[in-house]
């Protein structure tokens, strides 16, 4: 488990990572409890056909904002990071598959944010946490 926290100081990626971890905490808490972006998430799950509806429903905004507080602190980052793969490659389907443009309230239809996310968990799945993390700390 160590090797998993292993990581250098490197400005950028805490950076990133820390940017990464207020995306998913900000966009989970947004779902649970904004009206218009649990709205939003409503119809993506349902015009995307995405199984198990009551589930995911609850289930994904709670791990998104798991997932982000864990980045934001640089704990255990790049098993976050890679758990945030398979969320952005589903919302990369949803993005392609969802026509109602009100599934989409700050965000284009077309999957740049979900991409550019995947590029941002790679670069802290590859480099590891970065400063300001807690993996850092727990290596020194």
């Amino acid at each position: 488990m160590n090797n998993l926290q292993q990581t250098s100081p490197n400005k950028f990626v805490g950076i990133l990572r820390i940017l990464l971890g207020i995306i998913f905490v900000m966009t989970g808490l947004m779902k649970l409890f904004m009206a218009d972006y649990a709205e939003a998430w409503s119809i993506q799950l349902t015009e995307a056909e995405i199984p198990l509806y009551t589930f995911n429903y609850w289930f994904v905004p709670i791990l998104e904002t798991l997932l982000g507080l864990f980045l934001f602190l640089g704990y255990h980052s790049r098993i976050s990071a890679f758990l945030v793969l398979p969320i952005m490659l589903v919302a990369i389907y949803v993005h392609l598959t969802v026509t109602d443009p009100g599934a989409f309230p700050s965000q284009p239809q077309e999957p740049y944010m979900p991409i550019v996310i995947i590029l941002m968990a790679l670069v802290i799945i590859i480099k590891g946490a970065g400063n300001w993390s807690m993996d850092l700390k727990s290596n020194g």
